[in-house]
């Protein structure tokens, strides 16, 4: 049968045990934060009134000014003296060439599909463009 308990040694063995829910939940956070720097996370951001997110939300949703001419203008300049036509691989490595920055994962995406307009630019066969007259 088993012994039976104070109140007293009931107290004790709670204080005791809260003690060390303390000290493991302490060492649980450390090792939180460390497992976080490990992986590169950034550690979450500090709570901030209704003004500060919505001027954060501003600053996020804004976009880079243009910068030159647009993209368009390169490859008109690009295709100025090709009488042949030239393969959209091809415009892409020469715009590049002529200077354009573009931060895009698809840049040939975006140069294809200009070059789909059709008062600047004529389809010759499947990928090969020239300048429209």
């Amino acid at each position: 049968m088993p012994r039976i308990r104070s109140i007293a040694e009931v107290r004790l063995e709670l204080r005791s045990r809260v003690r060390q829910l303390k000290k493991l939940l302490a060492l649980r956070k450390r090792m939180n934060r460390q497992i976080a720097a490990l992986k590169g996370a950034v550690s979450a951001p500090a709570k901030r009134g209704r003004k500060a997110r919505r001027q954060l939300k501003a600053v996020r949703r804004r976009r880079r000014g243009a910068r030159g001419k647009p993209l368009v203008e390169y490859i008109r300049q690009v295709l100025a003296g090709i009488v042949k036509g030239m393969q959209v691989k091809d415009v892409v490595g020469a715009v590049k060439d002529a200077g354009y920055k573009s931060l895009s994962k698809d840049f040939y995406g975006i140069v294809a599909t200009a070059l789909r307009d059709k008062k600047n630019f004529k389809k010759l066969a499947r990928g090969l463009y020239k300048l429209a007259k």
